[in-house]
């Protein structure tokens, strides 16, 4: 029973500025969580859930066990803090996070394709020969350029003409042409 005396004690002598700091420090901990970035909510957060239990420490009354409380607050804070998380996780996988501007999924950027990656897409429909045998993975030439491609079928003999026929981000996809 004395547990759930201090459960209510905790909440019933707690100060302005120690409910300020926790419930401050919650928020910036959500931010962090649903918004990861350099660390400035979060470390700020947990500095101010910190500040708030050594003032809650500080201001305690005589019918407090201080030990007792600082454990419940620790515990309440953890519980908060992954149930957040766990959301955060869930909301994401489930899509519920895509359609809000906490989580971007477009870029400038074309799809599959980024700085690192070659474009190719200016090959669609082009003629080539195959320089090794592909299975399904080799080496083409296309207008005096050697590239890595993969084949549509399983195999294309070294020599024989190969036509390009789709690109996927850094892919080429090229078929056994005959001319």
């Amino acid at each position: 029973m004395e547990f759930f005396i201090q459960i209510g004690l905790l909440f019933a002598n707690m100060t302005w500025p120690v409910m300020v700091c926790l419930i401050v420090g919650l928020v910036f901990v959500m931010i962090e969580i649903f918004q990861p970035g350099f660390g400035v909510f979060g470390t700020i957060g947990l500095l101010l859930l910190v500040l708030g239990i050594v003032l809650r420490a500080v201001f305690s009354q005589e019918e407090d066990n201080i030990l007792a409380q600082i454990f419940i607050m620790l515990f309440f804070i953890s519980i908060i803090i992954i149930l957040a998380f766990i959301i955060m996780v869930k909301s994401s996988k489930m899509g519920w996070l895509s359609r809000t501007p906490l989580i971007e999924k477009s870029t400038a950027v074309s799809s599959g394709i980024s700085e690192g990656t070659h474009d190719y897409t200016r090959l669609k429909d082009k003629i080539g020969i195959a320089t090794t045998d592909m299975r399904p993975i080799g080496k083409i030439r296309i207008d005096d350029e050697i590239l890595d491609a993969q084949a549509e079928g399983f195999y294309i003999k070294k020599g024989e003409g190969v036509k390009v026929i789709e690109t996927r981000g850094g892919t080429i996809i090229v078929r056994r042409f005959e001319q």
